[in-house]
């Protein structure tokens, strides 16, 4: 049970950070530390903006194209010690603070949006439970972790994206940036 608690008060502890020092980066290195910590069962990969356009991630990237800070993306995996019975994976959002884009959210529903990146913070926070208590299931977990701003290389309402399987998108509104993060 204290475990549990903890790794969900880690996250509680993440969500509860300003957006100016939980960023992309920030969760990037968490994600790290936790790995670091469950060295031989538990792995990462990060990749950066540049490997996510090597990859064709056209719809995560657009999303956090107007930020200063780099997107990353997180996949954590562990592997237990005997053949896995089974993979699952989670998945979570990690936009580290929506302003909207161009499609602009009022003051009031901006103040709260560094909790954007929630469900980063859970699954991130997860794989230290899963990797301190163990299972015999492989669990992944993936994190795109981006800002969503105004700036003049973000997004536009019009712009067609490209997906990493192909499929193009045009946006009408950058408000509704959670599918296209997690979309590729």
């Amino acid at each position: 049970g204290s475990t549990i608690a903890s790794a969900g008060n880690h996250a509680r502890d993440l969500i509860n950070e300003p957006a100016m020092v939980v960023t992309p980066s920030a969760l990037a290195a968490d994600a790290q530390a936790i790995t670091k910590k469950h060295k031989g069962v538990l792995s990462v990969t990060i990749l950066d903006a540049k490997k996510c356009a090597e990859l064709g991630m056209g719809m995560f990237l657009a999303v956090g194209q107007g930020s200063d800070q780099e997107a990353r993306f997180i996949h954590m995996t562990y592997k237990p010690s005997k053949k896995a019975k089974k993979k699952i994976c989670f998945i979570g959002k990690g936009v580290t603070f929506d302003s909207g884009g161009y499609s602009l959210k009022p003051s009031q529903s901006m103040e709260d949006m560094k909790v954007d990146m929630s469900g980063a913070a859970a699954v991130i926070s997860a794989m230290d439970a899963i990797a301190t208590l163990g299972t015999d299931v492989e669990v992944h977990a993936v994190a795109a972790c981006c800002e969503n701003l105004v700036s003049g290389r973000a997004y536009k309402l019009g712009d067609v994206l490209t997906s990493m399987d192909g499929t193009t998108v045009e946006i009408n509104n950058t408000d509704a940036e959670g599918r296209l993060v997690l979309a590729d």
